[in-house]
């Protein structure tokens, strides 16, 4: 009884520091996000690059320590699988941002961390709207536009060579339109390729149901008065 004690108020303790970090934790993201920036866009010289590339498995062990953290959370519910199915619902974005972005091939996932650091503060609808629109969609464009050029710079062939095409390449990609004048040719390039489809996909089509159902809401909360 008292180890169950003892463990209940360290549970306590890390639930509220786990609270109080999350702005720390967005700052992280976008520093992640920047460091990658400047990995891609600058080239810089051997001893930077070195340096730049173990602050970014720094800032990444920090977000595992994160996950970690909320293991010991939900540790009394995970003895169970549907505490396990609870974990996952309310901590998905955590995990894909502690597993992905550590593959070479899935640079692109890096904007998962990004969004990892913002996800708290988007718990409304009105906010997740917002929040897809007017941070998601640019972050996800301007990542995979890092990860496609990174990707594609090194084919003599490549029709992807800077950041202009790069960025055209990925408006065009996530909105389906597909122009077809630029397109990756490396395998990596066209895994980022198909990320943005299915991301575009699915970014507007929620989007479109979390306005709907928005209306909807309203239209009947009006006619019920």
């Amino acid at each position: 009884m008292k180890r169950q004690s003892q463990f209940a108020r360290v549970r306590d303790r890390v639930s509220n520091l786990l609270a109080r970090l999350d702005p720390f934790l967005m700052g992280l993201g976008f520093a992640y996000l920047g460091i990658y920036s400047v990995e891609v866009l600058s080239s810089p010289p051997a001893e930077i690059a070195l340096a730049l590339e173990f602050a970014g498995w720094l800032i990444y062990g920090l977000f595992l320590l994160d996950l970690a953290a909320r293991l010991i959370v939900w540790f009394p519910q995970l003895r169970e699988f549907s505490g396990w199915i609870g974990f996952l619902k309310e901590n998905w974005l955590s995990v894909l941002a502690a597993a992905l972005p550590a593959f070479r091939s899935f640079r692109v996932f890096r904007v998962l961390i990004v969004l990892r650091g913002i996800y708290p503060y988007v718990q409304s609808r009105m906010a997740k709207v917002t929040a897809m629109v007017g941070v998601a969609l640019p972050l996800i464009i301007y990542t995979s536009s890092l990860a496609v050029l990174e990707a594609e710079r090194g084919s003599s062939e490549a029709l992807i060579d800077s950041f202009g095409d790069a960025l055209w390449w990925s408006m065009v990609t996530i909105t389906t339109v597909g122009y077809g004048d630029t397109f990756p040719l490396t395998p990596e390039g066209r895994f980022v390729g198909t990320f943005l489809i299915f991301t575009g996909i699915g970014l507007f089509s929620t989007v479109t149901a979390l306005i709907a159902s928005w209306v909807l809401k309203d239209s009947t909360s009006q006619s019920s008065s």
